[in-house]
């Protein structure tokens, strides 16, 4: 078990809710249901969940809002969005404030297990770095970095990255396997566009890749999410 013990649950599909809470149960997690988004909001501040499971259609209040309140909160909770196949734009839009992951309709228990022990495993390396009677460094392979000092080590020898560079990687690195849009990681970074786009990142990206990868045109590290953005590995996770 990982550091996921209890999870939220809101889907206002009674057939689906009871199958993925009956198997998340089966499993040894602690699941409490909510039909609809005002619900999941009660329920979510009433409780200290370690993760919640979000569907995006809810009566009374959609996912979106249900996810920036959660998002508004002090704690970290990882989100996952249940999304229909036709609702590509709400994947990016509910990634946009700040979902984890998502699964899509229909979808199969197996992926819904495997992607909870993976954001089980998020939790963990984020508390980790939250515990502040140690060194601040996060290490994935080859690759350690060194929140504090602002450096990335490659089997010890420093890559002397750019201050851009060290904030995207950090970002990235900080929530493995969470895609962030192109967008996104610019507002973090505090990536100014030259030419009107989002696609600046891309250049930064593209330089990052050279000192950070063995080789930059099959990536281990940082991952293009295709039509969205990027994303740290979560192999070593």
């Amino acid at each position: 078990m990982t550091s996921i013990r209890s999870i939220l649950v809101v889907e206002d599909d009674s057939d689906i809710a009871n199958l993925v809470c009956m198997n998340l149960k089966k499993e040894g997690y602690e699941v409490v249901h909510a039909g609809d988004g005002r619900k999941g909001i009660e329920l979510f501040d009433q409780g200290l969940f370690d993760m919640v499971m979000l569907d995006l259609m809810l009566p009374h209040v959609d996912g979106m809002e249900v996810c920036r309140h959660i998002r508004s909160s002090e704690r970290y909770v990882p989100v996952m969005m249940v999304t229909a196949k036709s609702e590509d734009a709400n994947k990016v839009a509910g990634l946009e404030i700040g979902a984890d992951d998502y699964v899509t309709k229909p979808f199969s228990i197996a992926e819904v297990l495997a992607r909870v022990k993976a954001l089980g495993r998020r939790v963990e390396m984020l508390t980790k770095l939250s515990d502040e009677s140690g060194e601040k460094a996060l290490e994935f392979g080859d690759i350690r970095i060194e929140i504090d000092k602002r450096i990335v080590l490659l089997n010890g020898e420093d890559l002397k990255l750019t201050q851009k560079e060290f904030e995207i990687m950090r970002i990235l690195s900080l929530t493995p396997g969470r895609p962030y849009s192109r967008r996104s990681l610019c507002e973090k970074a505090g990536v100014e566009s030259f030419d009107g786009t989002d696609r600046t990142i891309d250049t930064h990206i593209k330089r990052l890749r050279a000192k950070v990868e063995k080789d930059r045109n099959r990536p281990v590290y940082v991952l293009t999410v295709w039509g969205f953005g990027y994303k740290f590995t979560d192999k070593f996770c």
